[in-house]
Formats: structure tokens, sequence, C-alpha cells
């Protein structure tokens, strides 16, 4: 292993050395204080952290506890958007997806997409047919990391060779294009050791209260640690603001061409089946029955995802649920395009709910919001980042740093575009993973060797050590299910995971496929693990699990 690699697994990172890393922050002094850990502010602690900056990264609540783990899953360019004229947009989003698919191959899989003319609806032949040309062309302009397939466009009749179950009234044939599959919270997980890995320092459940200043310019963040329920304060050059919902919480002062407040929420929801009660074949690009919004029917091995909505919120930003309203605009919506669907409530396996963190511009009402983002700099120094698409995140890190290079903040940091278009040192392609899992000599089940791989890349050779040095922890957490207990302690062991919720809807995709009904017979099994491997007491662990079922319930609250 080359010296990064030897770093991502060498055990500094997790939850039994937060201590020695809180006390860190609080003896040194940072080029750059990231505030927020979702997918953007993760993508600049990488960026900063590969231009050679001391950086550290703090967040009030887990890693991609917020909208960065409550995404649909797609690591996509945004199709609907040509609608909308946006060709920049959709532009850096193919050409940031394609170098995703090649430099993160175990976590960014190609995905086929189904778009359907209907009789009588918005676009026509002719558009659809041009929309997936424009998007092609568009993905291949990047003369290193081009698309995965071109579109086809399929008569009705071939339509329904593809999705046998796909309604046929009105149906006038439609195109398949590709977008990518991915697990965002994973991402963002794996982004940040990115930055771990060249020496950044990150905790989560560590909420900054104030700033330190000096002359009116911030030079650092006064925090609480939520867990020890202590105060410090670390010390920086450069903050960047990238709390997402949570932008205007921490913006004091706003340049004159900046809205106040900056961001519009609004909730997106999504419902979990197996894909065989769905019953269809490939991703699904849809529009609403009720309001004529896109959203997708998406496959993801024996699972399905629906979603999204999209509605406006004023509620707890820190935990948005599902409603019963929700489910039913999208079931409604899905039992139309696939009549023979079994979408009843109780085949509902899980929901989850997340908060989109759209910029207002001036001069634009709330229905033109854009999916850009923005970046600025405030009169006392702080650097705001906000809006965005996910699959543009390490396009808005660099943005950011453009903006920083032209205040000199930090001399000798520039760096030609592009590049930190570098391969992720946790990458690894499926022909090397057989291979190593082949000379191991461990026996596993196919589903959990396609699991480990497609989740944890050269995490997943760390996995089988582990079952060979002890075979009991190939065991699943649950029959019906690919999780196993070794995954489990790789999580707790090489990364910070303080508690069980952030095992099943952070560092794995538990809370997902688990059924809610199963739920607290995984949550006992694991906690049990945790337990052992932070010596927690029987009041701690029984706490951390009714915690954890709390969330559960929540989500599930309608059925």
């Amino acid at each position: 292993m080359n010296e990064l690699e030897v770093k991502l697994f060498d055990q500094s990172w997790n939850y039994k050395n937060r201590d020695l890393i809180i006390k860190r922050l609080k003896e040194n002094s940072y080029d750059l204080i990231v505030i927020g850990a979702g997918i953007t502010g993760v993508g600049v602690a990488r960026e900063a952290a590969m231009r050679g900056l001391k950086v550290a990264v703090i967040d009030m609540q887990d890693f991609a506890a917020g909208t960065s783990s409550r995404s649909s899953k797609l690591g996509h360019g945004g199709i609907r958007y040509l609608g909308h004229g946006d060709m920049d947009l959709v532009h850096e989003s193919t050409t940031e997806r394609n170098w995703m698919v090649v430099h993160i191959p175990h976590l960014i899989r190609p995905l086929p997409f189904l778009l359907v003319v209907f009789k009588g609806g918005k676009y026509k032949k002719r558009d659809i047919v041009s929309a997936g040309k424009i998007y092609d062309f568009l993905g291949n302009k990047d003369t290193e990391f081009k698309i995965y397939k071109k579109h086809k466009w399929y008569k009705p009749e071939e339509v329904f060779d593809l999705e046998p179950e796909f309604v046929r009234e009105g149906n006038e044939g439609g195109i398949l294009y590709y977008d990518t599959n991915l697990d965002d919270a994973r991402l963002t997980i794996e982004t940040l050791k990115e930055a771990i890995i060249r020496n950044a320092d990150a905790v989560n459940y560590c909420e900054v209260k104030d700033y330190r200043m000096d002359n009116g310019k911030i030079n650092g963040v006064k925090c609480k640690d939520l867990i020890n329920d202590t105060d410090f304060e670390i010390k920086g050059t450069l903050i960047v603001n990238a709390t997402g919902i949570w932008t205007d919480k921490l913006v004091k002062t706003y340049p004159d061409d900046i809205p106040d407040p900056l961001i519009r929420p609004t909730k997106g929801v999504h419902l979990q089946f197996k894909r065989e009660h769905v019953k269809h074949n490939n991703a699904l690009a849809l529009r609403s029955i009720s309001d004529n919004r896109f959203f997708f029917v998406i496959p993801r091995g024996e699972y399905t995802i629906l979603g999204t909505t999209d509605t406006d919120y004023k509620g707890d930003l820190e935990n948005p649920f599902c409603t019963k309203e929700d489910a039913d605009y999208l079931i409604e919506s899905v039992k139309y395009h696939l009549p023979a669907a079994e979408l009843e409530y109780d085949k509902i396996l899980s929901t989850y709910a997340g908060i989109r963190p759209l910029v207002m511009q001036k001069g634009k009402s709330e229905s033109e919001v854009s999916r850009k983002h923005i970046i600025f700099f405030s009169d006392d120094g702080l650097l705001t980042i906000s809006g965005g698409k996910l699959t543009a995140w390490r396009a808005m890190a660099e943005d950011l740093f453009r903006h920083v290079e032209e205040k000199n903040i930090f001399p000798d940091i520039e760096r030609e575009k592009n590049f930190s278009k570098q391969k992720f040192i946790i990458g690894l392609e499926k022909e090397d993973w057989l291979k190593e899992y082949n000379k191991s000599r461990v026996k596993l089940d196919d589903d959990i060797v396609d699991h480990i791989y497609q989740q944890y890349g050269k995490g997943a050779i760390k996995i089988l050590e582990m079952i060979k040095e002890d075979e009991n922890l190939k065991e699943r957490i649950l029959n019906e299910n690919d999780f196993t207990k070794a995954e489990i302690l790789y999580i707790l062991r090489y990364e910070m995971t303080p508690c069980l919720i952030d095992v099943f809807c952070r560092r794995t995709e538990m809370a997902l496929w688990i059924r809610h009904g199963k739920a607290r017979e995984a949550a006992e099994k694991v906690a049990e693990i945790m337990a052992k491997e932070y010596s927690w007491s029987e009041e701690k662990k029984i706490s951390e699990i009714e915690n954890y079922m709390d969330y559960v319930k929540k989500t599930v609250a309608f059925i």
C-alpha cells in the first residue's frame, strides 16, 4: 500500500480517538475551517487538503446527516434542466458524473433510465429525442471522461419489451438514457476521508455557537462538543459556511446582491419497496399525474426507491419526515404508470425525507429558484457556499477556490482547472476486487461479495481480513439482508461513528432496506457490537436503541 492507503486504514479517525482530535482542534491553528460536513463541505475540505492547506471540518450533526443522506441516490446530469435552458448546469453535472464513474468505480454505477412520450403530454417525440442527443453531447464535451453509453429511441411495442407492466394508454415510445446510482452518504464519508488522509481534522456532533473576531473579521469559531457537553474554540484564517439548509443561521451580514434570507427550503420524500412489488426493470423518469412534476423510480438491486416530492417546508430542519400525503402523491403516480404495482402501505419498507437548500436570487420569483450554487464573502470575512447539485460537489469546491484565489488569501494554492479530478484512494475496480477475494480464500455468499465491494471499495479487502481473523464476523445482521457483522466492525474502527443511528442512516443503508418491522431486531444486534467495541454500559446501549427506534417510528407514523 502507498502512504495514503496506509493512512486510510490506520484507525486514527474513529470514535475512540475523538477526544484526541478535539484536542488538536483546540491547540492548532488552521488555514481553513469548514462548517458543515455534507457533500458540499467535505468537497471543499478535500479540495483544500489537496492544495496543501491545513483543514478542520465540524458539523453539529453526524457527517451527511442533512440533505446529503436524503437525496434520490443519483449522480445525474439533470436531463429535465434542459427544458429550462440550463445547458451549463447540465454540462457541469454530466462531466462530473462521468469523472466519478471512472475514479470511484465501485460506488458510482451506470444506470439506464426510461423516459416515455405520452400522447397529449408536455413534450413530443422530437423534444425527447433532441433532449437525449443534447444530453449525450454535453456529457461527451469533456475530452477525458466520456458518457457510459448513448441514448436510444424505442417504439411503443419496444418500450413494452423493456417494461412489460408499463401503462399502454397514450404511450408513444421513449428513450433509454444513462445516469448513475450511488449511496450519497457513503460518497460523503469517502470524500471526507480523502481530506483526512491528507491531514485534515474532522469531528461530528460539534456545533458552532459563535465566531472568534479580530478587528471585525472572523478568525475562528466558538464550538460546543454536543457529546461531552463542553465548549472550545478553533482558530482559523478562513471560515467556510457550507451548512446547506442552515446557511442563513451562520451568515450575519449579506452583500447587497445576495437575498436575505438566502435559502428557500423545500422537502423531498422517498419511499422504499421491494423491487418485485414495484414490477419494473429499468429506472423510470416519470411525471406526476397530479402536478406534472418530474420524479424517479430507481432500482437498487432487489429494492426500489420512489421519489421525490418537492414542497415548500417550514418545519424542523433537522427532522423532516414523510407524511401520508407525501406517500400518496408518489404512490398514485407510480400506480398510474405501473398499474400492476403492489404499493400498499404494508409493503413499504421505509421512508426518508430531506430538505433541499435551494438558493433565492434577487429579481426572480420563487418558481424560478435556481439549482445552481452560489458563493460569496461577507464583510466579516465569512465565505459562504450553498445550493447546487450533489453530482457537482467537486466542481463547486473548485469554484470556491477560484474566489479564494482572487482574494489572494493563501499564496501558491492556485491549480489548473480540474486538478482535483483524481482517483479516490478507496476506489477499486471490480476485476481487482474479485482477484483479491479469490486470493483471500474467504467464502462469502455472492450477494455479500457484491455488497461490500459496492459500498467500500478497498475497504472490502480490509473487511475480508477481519473475517479471516474471526469467521463469526461474516454472520448476517438479519437473514434477509446482506449486511454483516464485519461491515459494522469495519465502520466502527475506520470511521468516526459515535451513535447507533449513524450506522443505520449514514454509514450503511440499513435504515432504507431493513423493513421497519424488523428494525428493533437489527438495532439490538448492531448495538451489541457497538457496546463491546466502545465499552458502553447497558443503559447507554438501550438509550441508543430507543433513539434509533424513535426515528424509525416517525418515518412510518402514517402507516
